[in-house]
């Protein structure tokens, strides 16, 4: 069954439950009361391209429409990001869609397809196989204007899920129905599958669980398929890990404007985006150091994650040439 949920519809039905006496959701709520969904207004493509760098970043399944450039960004702040989670946690769990989705099971014969976008407009396109026995295949479409070769390819190696935690490769797998929904379940299946690293003597360097946690839900949510309890799950373990802190607006690279979820790592921050309404991951964005939001931009934006019969025609890794 084909996936093409879009957010529109998603921000229409509200998913939000009704306001709990819990001071943690009260907190949440007076964050969120501030805030504005954005307002549909595709972004020139010139406002994009700030710099070319930039790593892949992650959502809920759906076709994420381009929307306008916000607000003046607020200020990194030192308030936890605990009750805007347990918050994204609960909607997701409560929202109108939740049986339909949570019916849609993807077939081992079938694709997860991703789409992300850069600072300087390049398009990467990602499939890859439900089970995990097929190698990945991706696409990247640069932006930049007379840039040679424009196109290219990339391929990984099959990784499937008993692969991953039997030799420590990364699964390159559309979709995990082993992945638990019991947050404390779920730390020690991402260590299994080598996505976090929870050994003690390795794990000891302050705001390195969250490093790993945050990046192993960027890569969930890029380019897997998630069951709306797969997607509450990661939410409540994030909630449930200190060091997450909460800067209510921030943009994504192509103008969206969301709730950043920040960490910090060895000196370097990182942050995911998220729809405040919908709780959708719009994209991540990194600092070489602290975070300053007038910096030039490093890192992605999410355009949409859906599940598919097959990869089209020709696009296969020997169709395309690649970068030299």
């Amino acid at each position: 069954m084909n996936v093409d949920t879009t957010i529109e519809e998603l921000e229409a039905a509200k998913p939000v439950e009704p306001p709990s006496e819990s001071h943690i959701d009260v907190a949440w709520l007076s964050i969120r009361a501030t805030l504005t969904a954005p307002v549909r207004r595709r972004v020139p493509r010139r406002a994009r391209r700030v710099v070319a760098a930039g790593i892949l970043a992650a959502a809920l399944v759906g076709v994420i429409v381009f929307q306008a450039l916000p607000s003046p960004e607020t200020a990194p702040t030192a308030a936890s990001a605990t009750p805007f989670l347990r918050q994204a946690a609960r909607a997701i769990l409560t929202a109108p869609t939740f049986r339909e989705q949570s019916a849609v099971v993807p077939q081992a014969n079938q694709y997860v397809y991703s789409e992300t976008e850069d600072p300087s407009g390049t398009l990467v396109q990602t499939w890859l196989s439900v089970d995990g026995n097929l190698p990945e295949v991706g696409r990247w479409t640069s932006g930049i204007k007379g840039e040679v070769p424009a196109s290219g390819a990339t391929s990984n190696a099959a990784c499937t899920v008993a692969q991953a935690e039997s030799s420590g490769c990364i699964p390159e797998v559309g979709y995990l129905p082993g992945l638990p929904t019991d947050p404390t379940a779920l730390l020690s299946y991402l260590n299994q599958i080598s996505l976090v690293d929870t050994v003690p003597s390795d794990n000891t360097t302050p705001g390195q669980l969250n490093n790993d946690l945050a990046k192993a839900v960027m890569y969930l949510m890029q380019t897997c398929y998630l069951l709306p309890a797969q997607q509450s799950a990661l939410f409540t373990l994030m909630a449930q890990t200190p060091g997450f802190t909460i800067v209510p607006q921030m943009t994504d690279v192509i103008g969206r404007v969301g709730v950043g979820v920040e960490w910090s790592f060895t000196g370097d921050w990182g942050a995911l985006i998220f729809n405040p309404t919908t709780y959708a991951l719009l994209g991540e964005r990194t600092w070489p150091g602290p975070p300053v939001l007038s910096a030039p931009y490093d890192g992605d934006a999410l355009l949409g994650v859906s599940i598919v019969n097959s990869i089209p025609p020709g696009q296969t890794t020997t169709s395309w040439p690649n970068p030299t």
